[in-house]
C-alpha cells in the first residue's frame, strides 16, 4: 500500500548514490503516481537503478518481405543489370527505357575477341 504524497525515483539524476545518480519527483495521488511510473519513474531507488543498468531492448527489424518471382524488377536491380552490361544510365531514363536497352543488349550476338 502506497501512502500519498510519495516520492518517485529515476536514474540518472542530480543526486549521487553509490556508483549511480538519481532524480526525484513527488506524486500526490494515485493518478500522478501511475502517470510517473508509465514515464519511467520508480517507487524505490533500487528499482530505478536496476532499470537504468538493464540494457535497453533493441528492436529486431522484421525480415524483408520477399517479392513474388513475377514481380517487376526494382530500379536498383535494373541499374545493377545496366552496369553489368555496360549500359549508361542517366537519371532521366525511366525504367521502361532501361529495360528496353537491357533487352536489346541481351539480344546482340556475343562479340568474339581475337586472341593473338
Amino acid at each position: 500500500m502506497i501512502e500519498f504524497p510519495t516520492i518517485l525515483y529515476k536514474c540518472p539524476g542530480i543526486w549521487s548514490g553509490n556508483g549511480y545518480s538519481f532524480a526525484t519527483r513527488p506524486a500526490n495521488d494515485r493518478e500522478e503516481f501511475d502517470a510517473a511510473v508509465s514515464d519511467g519513474w520508480h517507487p524505490t531507488v533500487p528499482l530505478a537503478v536496476e532499470a537504468w543498468r538493464k540494457p535497453a531492448a533493441v528492436p529486431v527489424p522484421a525480415p524483408p518481405v520477399p517479392l513474388p518471382d513475377d514481380a517487376p524488377p526494382t530500379r536498383a536491380e535494373i541499374e545493377a543489370k545496366c552496369k553489368e552490361l555496360g549500359i549508361a544510365v542517366h537519371h532521366k531514363h525511366n525504367d521502361a527505357t532501361l529495360l528496353k536497352k537491357i533487352d536489346d543488349a541481351l539480344k546482340e550476338p556475343a562479340r568474339v575477341l581475337d586472341q593473338a
